[in-house]
């Protein structure tokens, strides 16, 4: 569902607290005015016998609140408008499952992406992966190395490949503008098809021809909107492999916006390659939004 009714949650890691998703909660919550939860999970690390002997559930809780606490007052001390409460919850388990029961029926989980090396590796962290992966409603994914404040009056883009999946995110990217005051840019990735044959003579489809039909089918979609009040929708065509295309047509946006198939919950669904390589090599924070419908 691409409801923004509910609470924010927030994910934090008591072992490496990221700010940038934190401070970006607190924006998504204040935007909306609703609460932020601030969700801490934690558990036994890798310990040996005699090491776990010595280590008290209740000493690794307290550990966990005393660094949360502190991220948090950090976080109240940057937000000049302190419009949203804070609710705070520290909890024992597996981090993914926990984030994602807590997020249920919410506007939106926030999680942390650590690692930024953006043409090295393909892997979100762990625990950002499952999220992504399996939670039903919206995820974002903020980098750690984010900052909303040079970025605050950036549009908004939205991935359309036409599918019913891609149309919910960009239902949820139009009022997710309005709440902003920003614009929303459609960006419809396209490339010739790949002609499998014998016939060495085949002739290939006219680039340009392509080009025209999804410029012109793109444009009928975002003709067909009727966006909010004061939110402006502006659609770009790019040639190109859709992952690749998607990410570099998003640089210098506020937020990036994209649509997958799933059905939440830990059945072993894939992640979209397109969603996959836009979550994990943005520039900035990414938005996911799952669609159940089966096309």
């Amino acid at each position: 569902m691409t409801a923004h009714g509910g609470d924010v949650v927030v994910g934090v890691d008591p072992a490496a607290i990221g700010m940038a998703p934190l401070f970006q909660a607190m924006e998504e919550a204040n935007l909306r005015g609703c609460r932020l939860r601030v969700v801490s999970v934690w558990s036994y690390p890798p310990l040996s016998t005699e090491e776990r002997l010595l280590t008290t559930a209740s000493a690794l809780e307290a550990e966990a609140i005393d660094r949360v606490g502190a991220a948090v007052a950090q976080l109240r001390d940057g937000d000049d408008s302190r419009r949203s409460t804070v609710e705070v919850d520290v909890v024992e388990g597996p981090p993914a499952k926990v984030l994602i029961s807590e997020a249920s029926g919410g506007a939106l989980l926030v999680v942390g992406r650590r690692d930024r090396s953006r043409l090295r590796h393909l892997l979100l962290g762990s625990v950002a992966d499952q999220c992504v992966r399996h939670c039903p409603e919206p995820v974002m994914v903020v980098p750690s190395e984010w900052d909303p404040s040079q970025h605050q009056s950036g549009d908004i883009v939205v991935g359309m490949d036409f599918s019913e999946m891609s149309r919910a995110a960009l239902e949820w990217a139009l009022e997710e503008a309005r709440l902003r005051g920003v614009s929303v840019r459609v960006v419809h990735c396209w490339e010739e098809p790949m002609i499998f044959g014998g016939d060495l003579m085949m002739e290939l489809p006219d680039a340009a021809l392509l080009e025209r039909s999804a410029r012109e089918r793109l444009d009928g979609l975002v003709a067909s909107l009727d966006p909010p009040d004061g939110v402006t929708v502006s659609a770009e065509t790019v040639r190109g492999r859709p992952g690749p295309a998607l990410t570099e047509a998003a640089e210098g946006a506020a937020l990036t916006v994209i649509g997958t198939r799933g059905l939440g919950g830990f059945s072993g669904l894939l992640l979209g390659s397109v969603a996959r390589r836009v979550t994990h090599l943005a520039a900035g924070p990414v938005v996911v939004i799952r669609s159940s419908t089966k096309e």
